[in-house]
């Protein structure tokens, strides 16, 4: 039977260069696929995350094309701030649940009648993959800063209040957590390095050896 791998520790896989946060510190990563807890958690928290930054990414572009298009069409607009902010945080807010909306039904689409074992591997394959969970945890926590700090504002504070950008404050809030997931992506863009692709396929190879040796023997 193969010996078995300390994911944490292997000599061949590089972690971001950047610290950042881990799926695997708030979910068990088995050592065999066969053994992962938690499969549908953390198949649907990944996949539900990924919709909402998907979705606000593209929700960002009617508000910062607008006067793009504008300039070419040679007919500018004077930029108010305070309409900018309005757009930029609806039209994110709008993307975001649309993207959480399609990829529940993609993924349930996808993973309709499938047996057990198939989302305890998709789901330690997720858990394996370090830069997608460093992606997943920077853009979570900056998707938790861009929420409170639109509910802080939206209650108290001044520059992002409801008579400075004229939105409901629950529009608010959930375009600032899309907001915040896609400044947490691109912050992990910036500061992190890939992975060594020979000693990922190494890592995964010697696992999957592993589990046939363990199946074998039992």
């Amino acid at each position: 039977m193969a010996e078995p791998i300390d994911f944490q520790t292997h000599p061949k896989w590089e972690r971001p260069s950047a610290w950042c946060p881990d799926m695997a510190m708030i979910f068990p990563h088995a050592i065999y696929a066969e053994d992962q807890p938690y499969a549908r958690t953390i198949l649907t928290v990944h996949c539900l995350h990924r919709g909402l930054t998907s979705g606000a990414i593209l929700g960002m572009f009617p508000p910062l094309a607008r006067p793009v298009f504008n300039t070419i069409l040679r007919h500018p607009a004077p930029v108010h701030h305070t309409s900018f902010v309005s757009r930029l945080l609806s039209s994110t807010a709008v993307g975001s649940v649309g993207g959480i909306i399609l990829l529940a039904f993609g993924m349930t689409a996808r993973m309709w009648n499938r047996q057990e074992i198939e989302w305890k591997d998709r789901s330690w394959r997720i858990l394996a993959n370090k830069t997608q969970n460093a992606e997943d945890g920077n853009s979570f926590i900056f998707m938790m800063a861009g929420t409170l700090t639109c509910a802080f504002a939206s209650g108290r504070g001044r520059f992002l209040a409801k008579e400075f950008t004229g939105l409901p404050r629950s529009r608010m809030i959930v375009g600032g957590a899309a907001l915040g997931s896609v400044m947490g992506t691109i912050y992990h863009l910036l500061t992190t390095t890939p992975p060594n692709e020979e000693g990922v396929k190494e890592t995964v190879t010697a696992g999957v050896e592993g589990l046939k040796s363990s199946s074998s023997t039992t």
